[in-house]
């Protein structure tokens, strides 16, 4: 595996009221005051994420294959290729033959050009059938809204955290996907499952709401503690709503390292795991809870508990924090308020995780520097452009905002 080994997304908006910076409903001043909850304050960087060792990978998403030679003439060493779960399983143990020789010519074509290959399996596009299946396969929130997506918007995904027979048809998917593909041609592996293919419960903004708990199928009541199955958030005590959300972190964490374990024993290959917006924060717990998880914070209702995800890993050696939120905003270089991944830095450390990351997409030449930037201060493995369609767009003059292929190559020149 060649990837460094030193050392359409989920975006957050900052808004300053009397100066005081909101990060959702949370403020600063909220946070700081339970920082005593958190872990102890941030050590100092270790040397072997001295600020510009060696540059990481760089990758592209979104890939057609119209443009390889040109993106390799401009320093993109790494393609992601994405697969649709639906074309590869249109019937339950039914596999496409000839979608599956699409996707091996698709690998053979990139590695043809002197491409690594990280491939995206597709869960965020499953078949019909799988909505069919027994226990409660989409998500429910506290208001009786279901999840769901048009089927090629990345959304539409079934519950694999909780209900037992999709977790199981994933598992039968992905044996197949990487009994097929060839050995060692990979690089990575996308880890997410979620929507957009991330590690994460759906959006909380839905039909009008804002603060979603995705709770509320059979297989997920049945899966939390007794004492707070039917809890609705905004009633009962704060003790009731501390343990359901223990417990609603606890389902996304299983899964997560579920799937960590299960695509290294698939892929035998590195791992990144997809790790949206801003993170479960220091202190953010307690006043959610406070609120008895009325605050609208995404971090919370899409069950982003980082910390226990990356210090319970089953393949911690092959596996990547990931962040897909690259190009966030500084806003203070605190573990409340840093960028993701400043705060996957801090969380990694002394562990054998490596660091990646993409930007939002339709990002700007500033967005390309400051992922760059971030990723070498930081020793990441791999740093990837969101996505081709738009750095052709640029080279065309139709985008005049991000980079063109020339721009780039200047850009990651050492």
């Amino acid at each position: 595996m060649a990837l460094n080994r030193s050392g359409g997304r989920v975006q957050r908006t900052y808004v300053v009221v009397l100066g005081v910076v909101v990060v959702g409903a949370c403020t600063l001043a909220a946070l700081e005051s339970h920082r005593s909850a958190g872990p102890p304050a941030r050590p100092t960087r270790p040397p072997e994420l001295a600020p510009y060792g060696r540059p990481p990978t760089l990758g592209i998403l979104g890939v057609t294959g119209h443009y390889l030679t040109r993106e390799r003439a401009s320093g993109i060493a790494a393609v992601t290729l994405s697969v649709s779960w639906s074309q590869a399983e249109p019937g339950p143990d039914t596999f496409s033959s000839s979608y599956l020789a699409s996707i091996r010519q698709r690998i053979a074509a990139a590695l043809g050009d002197g491409f690594e290959v990280v491939l995206d399996p597709g869960l965020q596009y499953p078949p019909d059938w799988v909505f069919a299946l027994p226990g409660g396969t989409r998500f429910v929130n506290q208001f009786g809204d279901r999840s769901g997506g048009p089927p090629a918007s990345g959304d539409d995904v079934a519950n694999a955290v909780t209900d037992p027979a999709v977790r199981q048809a994933q598992a039968v998917y992905l044996a197949w996907l990487g009994g097929h593909v060839p050995a060692h041609t990979l690089a990575a592996v996308r880890e997410g499952g979620g929507p957009l293919g991330e590690l994460r419960y759906p959006s909380p903004d839905v039909d009008g709401h804002t603060d979603s708990y995705w709770a509320y199928d059979p297989s997920t009541q049945a899966a939390l503690p007794a004492a707070v199955r039917g809890w609705v958030p905004g009633t009962g005590t704060v003790a009731q709503a501390r343990a359901f959300l223990d417990a609603y972190n606890a389902r996304m964490v299983g899964y997560g390292r579920w799937l960590d374990g299960v695509l290294h024993a698939d892929f035998a290959t590195d791992e990144l795991v997809l790790l949206p917006g801003w993170g479960e924060r220091p202190g953010g717990a307690a006043v959610e809870v406070a609120g008895r998880l009325t605050l609208p914070m995404d971090e919370f209702n899409e069950g982003l508990d980082w910390a226990d995800l990356l210090d319970s890993l089953p393949d911690p050696a092959h596996s990547v924090a990931y962040t897909t939120y690259l190009d966030a905003p500084s806003v203070q270089p605190t573990l409340a308020l840093e960028d993701p991944a400043d705060f996957l830095a801090y969380l990694t450390q002394g562990t054998p995780i490596r660091l990646g990351g993409e930007n939002t997409g339709n990002g700007t030449m500033a967005d390309l520097q400051l992922s760059l930037h971030r990723a070498r201060l930081l020793g990441f493995a791999i740093v990837q452009w969101m996505d081709e369609a738009q750095l052709v767009a640029s080279t065309a003059g139709r985008d005049p905002s991000g980079p063109t292929f020339n721009l780039l190559k200047a850009a990651v020149a050492p």
